[in-house]
């Protein structure tokens, strides 16, 4: 995963901080041969003195400690990047996440259910392992993607007793928040204007707040909004939030 120096700078070293503690809680593994079998040597410290565990590559213990050693590869990559990213940045203030006050949270993302799994559809629209409704709704995900962000794609929430699908929820675990991300396609339709006003117009009412907690974004027929103007107002939010949870005020 290569990351996006685009995002802001707050962002990257909270994110890098959150690596730098999944890194910890993760074994140091090695690969290694042992009398012609593929092994794996976890190293631990056991009172004070380094011990190495070996485990067999092709029972269940091994296989689970190889993929968290292929995890473990992947982060700290991430972690590289980062840091050279970050090298001769000036002194950045830490996110305060006391300052997180949201239904929109970890425990939300958490819990949440996506249309997936309650009903199957065949649009002609598949990208990956799920079935869209749109080609813009395909530019949406490959953004977030290339933005290296988490997502869900058509999450059931519940409002006023009524049962809606936005288009993605996205989590940021560096603030332990979400945000929802609807694609309006066709403003050109007025049936589907009225249709979606409505739904719409009970996200308000619920609390939600546009350009905080909803990001529309919207198109026609047979134009919509490109890959770089969503990647700009979803890089504009977050930095949004890295000015409303940061610990000390962040220099202009």
């Amino acid at each position: 995963m290569r990351m996006n120096n685009s995002l802001p700078a707050v962002y990257l070293k909270a994110k890098l901080n959150l690596i730098d503690k999944e890194i910890g809680g993760l074994p140091d593994v090695r690969l290694g041969h042992h009398e012609g079998r593929v092994v794996l040597r976890q190293c631990l410290f056991v009172n004070g003195k380094r011990r190495v565990k070996e485990y067999s590559a092709d029972k269940e213990e091994g296989k689970l400690l190889y993929g968290q050693s292929e995890y473990r590869k992947k982060l700290s990559d991430v972690k590289e990047q980062l840091e050279i990213i970050l090298k001769n940045m000036p002194a950045l203030p830490d996110i305060d996440l006391t300052k997180v006050n949201t239904i929109y949270n970890k425990d939300m993302w958490e819990r949440i259910h996506v249309r997936a799994e309650f009903e199957e559809k065949n649009t002609g629209y598949q990208y990956k392992n799920m079935m869209m409704d749109s080609r813009g709704e395909m530019i949406v995900a490959q953004t977030l993607e290339s933005l290296g962000l988490e997502y869900k794609y058509e999450p059931r929430i519940i409002i006023g007793g009524e049962v809606y699908y936005p288009d993605f929820i996205v989590y940021l675990p560096e603030f332990e928040r979400c945000f929802f991300v609807e694609f309006m396609g066709r403003l050109d339709d007025e049936k589907y204007i009225s249709r979606n006003k409505f739904k719409l117009m009970d996200y308000l009412k619920s609390g939600m707040v546009i350009n905080r907690d909803l990001l529309v974004f919207c198109g026609y027929e047979n134009s919509m909004v490109n890959s770089d103007d969503m990647t700009d107002d979803i890089v504009a939010l977050i930095n949004k939030f890295c000015r409303m949870y940061s610990e000390a005020p962040i220099a202009s």
